[in-house]
């Protein structure tokens, strides 16, 4: 990062947002598999969202040709909704950043290239990244020094097309046992001294072992994307659940003032799956995302 492209960052994040600078957005996970894309687009629309997040492997694939991205880019500015993110999850899911063999790196960094233009074709600003994991339930597989090494090394030779391209990559906190407090991340993010760099932030995530306010400012202007959902923890020592928006143990208030405090300006978006007994989930959780971003 620049000198000037780092006091920009630093003087957005001393300036207070108002809740009118955030857009709700969605996440694509909430749609019937077989749902259309452009069909998704609309039912987006109608309930109220500005934007969606999409995924390499189900809106687009790693095979798609760029008419096709294009198309779909096409359906979503014809239904008047901006794709908000691109999660980076056929290719990278199965040849990880931090894996031993450098040629599954080289997969998964190949899959992270394609992304990249796809996101160009979709005017999408920022891809959703999962590096790597460093085990798989009680089982250890990859070192915390060695996921970070392998990481850093991988993205740093993703960096100058993405910033070619003006395309965001956002490594997201998410249970897989790396990057797990807000010092962790900013320094993450700080090492690669790229505005194309950022982090996607979930606010239920922290919550088993932290408070998501508190990685709200402690990553300030880093924040590229925010996830909500909601997280009731337990009173003894195990671990929590992910409930219903409002439902949980969130303190909203103070995480949405922490939000306007850093003046994060972009994308709030709800991530739950489909709930296909429930017809109304969508417009539902548009309400409840209302509800959470008039309290700033």
């Amino acid at each position: 990062m620049t000198r000037r492209e780092f006091t920009a960052l630093s003087a957005a994040a001393a300036v207070p947002a108002a809740a009118g600078a955030w857009k709700k957005s969605i996440c694509s996970i909430i749609f019937p598999p077989a749902m259309p894309p452009a069909e998704r687009f609309r039912e987006t629309r109608n309930a109220g969202f500005e934007g969606i997040e999409i995924r390499l492997g189900e809106e687009v694939k790693l095979a798609s040709s760029a008419d096709e991205v294009k198309r779909v880019g096409d359906d979503a500015r014809k239904a008047g909704v901006a794709i908000s993110a691109l999660w980076v999850s056929e290719g990278l899911g199965d040849h990880p950043l931090n894996h031993a063999s450098p040629e599954v790196r080289a997969q998964g960094r190949a899959a992270i290239a394609r992304a990249i233009e796809f996101a160009a074709h979709l005017s999408c600003p920022a891809l959703l990244l999962v590096p790597g994991r460093l085990g798989s339930g009680a089982k250890f597989q990859v070192g915390y020094q060695e996921t970070w090494e392998r990481v850093t090394a991988e993205l740093k030779q993703l960096l100058p097309a993405a910033a070619r391209a003006k395309v965001i990559l956002g490594p997201e906190n998410v249970w897989n046992k790396f990057l797990v407090s807000p010092l962790e991340m900013r320094s993450f993010v700080d090492q690669f001294r790229s505005p194309w760099l950022q982090s996607f932030f979930d606010i239920g995530n922290v919550m088993q072992f932290g408070y998501p306010q508190d990685w709200i400012l402690t990553l300030g202007g880093r924040i590229r994307n925010v996830h909500l959902k909601d997280y009731k923890l337990s009173s003894r020592a195990e671990q929590g659940r992910f409930v219903g928006l409002l439902e949980g143990d969130v303190d909203w208030k103070e995480t949405m003032a922490a939000l306007a405090r850093t003046g994060y300006r972009g994308f709030i978006a709800p991530e739950y799956g489909r709930d296909a007994g429930d017809p109304d989930q969508l417009k539902k959780l548009s309400a409840l995302t209302d509800k959470i971003l008039a309290m700033a």
